[in-house]
């Protein structure tokens, strides 16, 4: 699936996930979907999921604090 990202910050900083947790970002918060359908569409436990999109969401922040820090 595509999805447009319209802050450039914030596509920058997910363009340097690796694409898994990229993915489950997108389809957790661009494309509403619970873990679980996360988990199915990616063949992942859930549990894997919840913990990658918790530690992606750290990842995330700090290289947006480092963006708008340079």
């Amino acid at each position: 699936m595509d999805v447009l990202v319209k802050n450039l910050l914030l596509g920058a900083a997910l363009e340097e996930l690796d694409a898994e947790r990229r993915d489950i970002v997108l389809l957790a918060y661009f494309l509403e979907m619970t873990d679980h359908e996360i988990a199915e569409r990616l063949n992942l436990i859930r549990r894997t999921v919840a913990y990658r999109r918790g530690a992606t969401l750290k990842q995330l922040k700090k290289l947006l604090e480092a963006y708008t820090n340079e």
